[in-house]
């Protein structure tokens, strides 16, 4: 009697772990659908809601210069030399003809002059694919310069080479990650950037962008959980303070979007589009650090999610201590990412400076590096703060009572 007892509880067990196991297989896979279901509607939505703003659009290039495709098909190097700051580049006048393959002039046969400095440099080969600017004055002849390479293959080719990867190792995650990241940077352009652009808050904006995409991706990748919910949940309040922190020290630095390199560009829009100048810096930060918040976020949730399955018997504090001790071997290295990526993105600006023998003073008071401490510091303090909002988040939703 007793082994047929064990036996019938035997079977007992196995038969509750496995509909366990089919009730959470269906209830990520139909997290998975809503979540395709979402996107596709809100993709639709946006593009219908494009079609509607676009006579709302100003243009500043009112010019006649247009920008078509050709290949270059002769080369005279008459007058090149070589530059002496690298022996593998060339400055001086080429005389090219390029056979046009787009546009009013596509299949002619067109000559131009193509001069080739430190800055502007496109050093032209029978077989090289250009991007040709294309002018045609009311009074005179078209007139035809190389503006720069054709590069849409090779990044088309990048892109690919980047999704084999991705597939390779990740396999269906890696397919739902590159589908997260698609639809993140189609809210930013296609919908943030014209929202922004149309006169809302840039700051609402991207905060509304980061709870859509962080939704979204997650959902994907991770089906709907409490560890997703979790990750969600930090992401989200993480990249809020990062607008917060920021505009604390915005307001001590006395920085706004109005101390960018594009200031003269953002005011030509605004006179017709009423552009919020002044967010657009903290809209830029908030974008920018969503990606490193996301990630701890992440982590943080999924690594206390195993801890809880491994020990059920532990409580919440035991649980919160667990995130945090955790958290603390992250916050170091995303720490570095966070500043080494701002620093990096401003390296150029660095070495100028540094070259043309700018003060200590000068340099610390400068617009450019205000803004980098700024941007770099906040992002840090929301990833370090991310750490106990996550794992504060998860150990109340992992020890929820039913």
């Amino acid at each position: 009697m007793a082994k047929l007892k064990r036996e019938s509880d035997k079977k007992a067990a196995n038969k509750n772990a496995t509909n366990k196991k089919e009730s959470g297989w269906l209830k990520q896979h139909c997290a998975e659908c809503i979540a395709m279901l979402f996107i596709i509607v809100f993709i639709t939505l946006v593009l219908v809601w494009n079609q509607g703003i676009q006579d709302k659009y100003q243009h500043y290039n009112n010019t006649n210069i247009t920008y078509e495709k050709g290949i270059v098909t002769e080369v005279k190097n008459d007058e090149l030399t070589v530059d002496e700051t690298d022996s593998g580049r060339y400055l001086g006048l080429q005389y090219a003809s390029i056979k046009m393959l787009s546009g009013k002039y596509k299949g002619r046969i067109v000559e131009t002059e193509n001069y080739l400095t430190a800055a502007s440099n496109i050093y032209a080969e029978p077989g090289t694919r250009v991007i040709v600017s294309q002018d045609e004055p009311e009074d005179t002849e078209p007139y035809f310069v190389i503006y720069n390479y054709y590069r849409s293959p090779a990044i088309y080719g990048i892109l690919l080479v980047f999704g084999f990867f991705m597939l390779l190792i990740g396999g269906r995650k890696g397919m739902r990650a590159i589908l997260g990241l698609a639809f993140t940077l189609f809210v930013i352009v296609m919908w943030m950037i014209p929202v922004i652009y149309l006169g809302y808050s840039p700051v609402m904006a991207s905060i509304v962008t980061v709870i859509i995409t962080t939704a979204a991706a997650l959902v994907l990748l991770n089906g709907a959980s409490k560890k997703t919910l979790a990750a969600i949940c930090g992401t989200a309040l993480g990249v809020i303070l990062v607008g917060i922190i920021f505009a604390l020290f915005a307001a001590v630095l006395h920085v706004s979007g109005y101390n960018t390199d594009e200031t003269e560009f953002m005011v030509l829009i605004s006179k017709n589009t009423h552009l919020q100048i002044a967010e657009v810096l903290f809209a830029g930060v908030l974008i920018a650090s969503l990606g490193a918040v996301m990630d701890v976020g992440m982590s943080i949730a999924s690594a206390i999610f195993e801890v809880q399955s491994a020990n059920q018997q532990l409580s919440r504090r035991e649980l919160f201590r667990s995130g945090i001790n955790i958290g603390k071997d992250m916050i170091g290295t995303m720490s570095n990412t966070l500043i080494l990526a701002f620093t990096g993105s401003g390296l150029s600006t660095l070495l100028v400076l540094t070259g043309y023998g700018i003060k200590y003073h000068q340099l610390v008071s400068s617009d450019f590096l205000a803004i980098e401490v700024g941007q770099g510091l906040s992002g840090t303090i929301a990833v370090i703060l991310t750490v106990p909002i996550t794992s504060a988040v998860a150990s109340v939703l992992y020890k929820r009572k039913k």
